[in-house]
């Protein structure tokens, strides 16, 4: 797969995942259907843009599906109505780990189970994609369930309107 830098990043319907990457540089990292893009921005810091982009701020974007369906945390974002691109937030947007999976591709999550050294279960998913991709993600299978149908409902009312 294709490999990219770059300062700014336009997040959008090709992209599959937005996660922050361990450099002090290109501080996040996109993988999209046919490359992998390293940013120089952090990863809310991009979906901000998005969200401008498409016509609104962040926050009004937030507040409006707060609004509309009661969500107060992980609030699933949409980022062109008209595109269907929606994204959601793996954590706390606030938190350095979260990363941002974009519903428009997403097709299925399993559980990952693993023993970790204290023989305590260590649950982590695997994100299946439409183009075939499967990224790991530290996030339990029930959370990123529950996201996935809050995406789904965020879309299906925004376009209602």
């Amino acid at each position: 797969m294709k490999e990219v830098f770059t300062e700014d990043y336009q997040a959008g319907y090709q992209t599959l995942i937005l996660m922050p990457n361990i450099d002090p540089v290109y501080v996040s990292k996109a993988v999209e259907t046919d490359r992998v893009v390293y940013i120089a921005k952090p990863c809310l810091k991009i979906i901000e843009d998005a969200c401008l982009t498409g016509g609104a701020s962040y926050n009004g974007r937030r507040e409006a599906v707060f609004y509309h369906t009661g969500f107060q945390k992980r609030v699933p974002v949409p980022l062109s109505v008209s595109k269907r691109v929606c994204a959601f937030p793996t954590q706390s947007p606030n938190v350095h780990g979260c990363a941002w999976i974009f519903s428009q591709h997403l097709r299925r999550v399993t559980e990952i189970e693993k023993e970790t050294p204290a023989k305590k279960r260590a649950l982590r998913s695997r994100v299946h994609f439409s183009s075939g991709q499967e990224i790991d993600v530290n996030v339990s299978k029930h959370i990123l369930d529950k996201q996935m149908t809050r995406a789904s409902h965020c879309m299906n009312l925004f376009t209602k309107l």
